[in-house]
């Protein structure tokens, strides 16, 4: 079977291959310059606790912490609970462990990963928070760490006294790396003196041989990494604890139905007729409103099927094509809803184009050439990633504009702690993979990359050791357009959002305005260039502006 006749076949079914081609252009892929400027928006499904990663909250009582507020809450909800279990003293400054030349906030701080702080000590429950001597892993020993001699699988820790401005910093990079990509797995540590370990994930502490998994410290080779790149927007009132209203809110900027997510409406102002325009895995609030199509391409496979379908490749069809031949003749049976059927006859999910310029196209995305697309293409071992490769990948060819990525495991209100850390984890492992991606693609300084989520997570624990929904989260915004290695702290100890205003081109503390999606999303469209198009102002956005991306 050739590709003409593949997609003939699939054509006749109505069945969607991959990629979306308006029935109405005749253009091919090779006519499509790239855009210049690219979306990535990812979401994390389930609501995540940004006090877990990018606005970390220590292990003070709650009501402890009010007491000391400026105008203290007359009732506090759970006041016997903390926000978190690691102390205030463990907090990590990015500063610290960022070993590039960009400018880095002394105010943009994350949270220790679980295993490396101790808990309450249970001798003191009274003290949760006994500085230096309840910190656990102190940023000595992260900066030791990261500056350590990596052989094979295993980093062995950098010797005390470590001056961290001296140190070796494409070492500490291809550390960071190693151990964000799992290719280091294992921290030898050795003795660390003078360290209490309570609840330390250190195996034989005190020996020389004792080595921690190498995989506790991806946080920190995150920010070693990425600190310049990203701004945290803490804060940001979702205003609502329901997962739809919530996933809508975050990715369009409207609690209305039938907003298009914003990466989808970039892509149908940045042509919808490109073959990949909208890239989604479905994983966000996914809502096209009808003027793009949906394009997937987890598996890159379906490239290759397309661009030169053999005999044996496309058995695994049939049933699809039966499946699909039934339902076209349900639909065609339909005489109901004319404008609505032809408004999906120019959003089929189907490469109409048999041109040997989509080929060759095809084929390039689905065979990298340089040795860092060959890089990136080897990382690629999970659906996201290969997700992610593909949408790069036709940003760079002009097949595509934007990006959705979804991420899912945040609704933790059982085991918050052992599940909420972990997942986290795995979205920094796989946004570093995103910026390897456009790096080798050569359109990492064309591209902005937002992730949010439902909301946030309460600041305390419920009776099953899990946080609930809380409206008040957290956004991280990086690459082009966003003042990197910044931080908007708009919270209270308690994790309530507190007013904000402008001050030059960043965001100040006091106010009358909390920060928002929609204000989010204002500026989104704004720095794109779409906020004044037919296609925007079909779903306004009418809020005061805020200096969100900086």
């Amino acid at each position: 079977m050739n590709r003409r006749e593949f997609l003939k076949t699939t054509g006749a079914s109505g069945l969607a291959m991959v990629a979306p081609l308006s029935v109405s252009t005749k253009a091919s892929a090779a006519t499509f310059a790239p855009v210049g400027q690219y979306f990535v928006f990812a979401h994390l499904g389930g609501g995540w606790d940004p006090t877990t990663f990018c606005n970390p909250k220590g292990n003070e009582l709650r009501s402890s912490v009010n007491a000391n507020l400026p105008e203290p809450n007359s009732r506090v909800t759970r006041g016997e609970s903390p926000v978190n279990r690691f102390p205030k003293s463990a907090i990590r400054r990015a500063v610290d462990v960022y070993i590039g030349e960009g400018m880095v906030s002394d105010e943009l701080t994350y949270a220790p990963f679980l295993g490396t702080y101790n808990l309450v000590d249970p001798d003191n429950i009274e003290v949760n928070d006994n500085g230096d001597a309840n910190r656990g892993l102190k940023i000595e020993h992260i900066q030791r760490i990261l500056a350590g001699s990596l052989a094979g699988d295993t980093i062995t820790i950098a010797a005390e006294g470590l001056d961290w401005a001296a140190a070796d910093k494409a070492n500490i990079r291809t550390n960071a790396e190693a151990i964000l990509e799992g290719t280091a797995t294992t921290i030898v540590v050795g003795e660390l003196t003078g360290l209490v370990d309570r609840d330390l994930a250190i195996t034989d502490i005190g020996t020389a041989g004792a080595n921690m998994a190498a995989n506790l410290f991806r946080y920190d080779a995150f920010v070693c990494l990425y600190a310049h790149q990203m701004r945290v927007l803490n804060g940001v009132d979702n205003q609502t604890n329901s997962h739809d209203t919530g996933t809508r809110y975050a990715d369009t900027g409207s609690m209305s139905m039938g907003y298009p997510d914003f990466s989808a409406l970039y892509a149908a102002v940045k042509g919808a007729d490109r073959p990949l325009a909208w890239m989604t895995d479905g994983r966000g609030n996914d809502e096209s409103a009808g003027i793009v199509a949906r394009s997937s391409a987890s598996d890159a496979n379906f490239f290759g099927i397309l661009a030169d379908p053999k005999d044996g490749m496309v058995d695994f069809v049939d049933t699809e094509l039966e499946t699909a031949q039934a339902i076209r003749k349900q639909i065609q049976a339909q005489k109901e809803n004319l404008p609505l059927r032809q408004q999906l006859q120019n959003q089929l999910y189907m490469v109409r184009e048999s041109s040997e310029e989509f080929s060759a196209v095809a084929n390039d995305i689905l065979n990298p050439s340089t040795a860092e697309q060959i890089a990136v293409e080897n990382l690629a071992n999970n659906n996201t990633r290969r997700h992610m490769r593909v949408g790069v990948a036709g940003f760079a060819a002009g097949m595509a504009s934007s990006m959705q990525v979804g991420f899912g495991g945040f609704d933790t209100h059982g085991n918050h702690d052992a599940n909420h850390f972990n997942r986290i984890r795995t979205v920094l492992q796989d946004m570093h993979f995103l910026f390897k991606a456009l790096d080798a693609y050569g359109i990492a300084d064309q591209t902005t990359v937002i992730a949010g989520s439902d909301f946030g997570r309460t600041p305390w624990f419920n009776d099953g050791n899990g946080k609930d929904h809380w409206a008040v989260t957290s956004y991280l915004l990086f690459g082009n357009h966003v003042a990197g290695g910044t931080v908007v702290n708009a919270t209270d100890g308690l994790v309530s959002a507190v007013e904000v205003s402008n001050s030059g081109t960043d965001l100040t503390i006091g106010g009358s305005r909390r920060m928002t999606a929609a204000h989010l999303h204002d500026q989104l469209r704004k720095k794109a260039g779409i906020h004044n198009t037919a296609e925007a102002l079909q779903f306004p956005i009418e809020v005061d502006e805020l200096n969100m991306l900086g």
